[in-house]
């Protein structure tokens, strides 16, 4: 009974009305009333306290306020951290890449096994799956390429006598060679079906598509104003602004386009905007 008693005054007394008046000071005239309890009061101030949280928190997230919280940083440090990390990334690339090339070039000079570069995984869908793996036919063909590649070193006179090191895009039989004449910019080779063909030179990629006459087509961009052009492939592996190595797998040996009889490889090498004989740089 006793708590019931004390539960009843609670609620009279957070019921209990009360009037707020305004009056002015000097005649005492009501300007202003009304009745409160202090349940009302209650309630009014806990809206008051909610409706200013829920509005600091929507200045905080949707305004640059953002930008004073503490351990929060500002949308232009964020975009510099982004940069400088792909930047250090792509730094990262390269220099493995130099590094794999300059050891390449001091196993060749030393006549030591080439170190494998880096190959970024494409996948390749075709109706027959190609199969790379070693075979007796294919430790007799390294050898041949490793005792080949000791003569693929050609030093450039016009380039300030810098030695440039192009390595064969396959090993094959010359069917048709350069003729400038005849229009004829390149040499045709042949090779086994599924050869992987190869950068001559490291560069980029900047020709890389299909064309009516040429079939499948990739071009690189290299150094010293170098281009080389490879026709006729089945597949290419890299795409337009992909960076390769010298020996990087680029396409598969394949017959497509008009103008190709049988599977064959075009290969192009062009300097300062003309053609020349790939024989005179590279051992075929």
């Amino acid at each position: 009974m006793q708590d019931k008693k004390n539960l009843h005054k609670f609620w009279e007394k957070v019921l209990h009305k009360y009037r707020f008046v305004v009056m002015t000071d000097d005649s005492f005239e009501e300007k202003f009333s009304v009745k409160l309890s202090r349940l009302n009061v209650f309630a009014f101030g806990g809206f008051l306290v909610f409706f200013c949280f829920f509005t600091a928190i929507l200045l905080i997230t949707n305004t640059s306020l953002t930008e004073y919280v503490p351990g929060k940083a500002n949308s232009e440090v964020q975009q510099e951290l982004i940069a400088l990390t792909i930047k250090s990334d792509s730094l990262l690339s390269i220099l493995e890449s130099q590094d794999i090339y300059l050891q390449n070039i001091r196993n060749i000079i030393t006549g030591n096994e080439l170190a494998a570069p880096k190959v970024i995984e494409h996948s390749i869908n075709t109706e027959n799956d190609l199969s790379f793996e070693k075979s007796i036919e294919d430790s007799f063909l390294r050898i041949n390429v490793k005792s080949e590649d000791k003569g693929t070193i050609q030093i450039n006179n016009n380039t300030n006598n810098e030695v440039l090191m192009f390595f064969p895009p396959i090993v094959g039989l010359i069917t048709d060679g350069f003729n400038a004449e005849k229009k004829h910019f390149g040499i045709d080779l042949v090779a086994k079906e599924n050869t992987r063909i190869s950068a001559v030179l490291e560069g980029t990629v900047v020709i890389g598509h299909w064309a009516f006459e040429s079939g499948y087509i990739i071009g690189i961009q290299h150094k010293n104003d170098y281009f080389s052009l490879y026709k006729h492939n089945s597949i290419l592996l890299k795409s337009v602004g992909d960076f390769v190595n010298v020996g990087d797998p680029i396409a598969i040996i394949g017959n497509s386009g008009e103008l190709s009889s049988g599977p064959h490889l075009h290969f192009e090498l062009w300097r300062k905007g003309g053609p020349v004989n790939p024989e005179d740089y590279i051992l075929f």
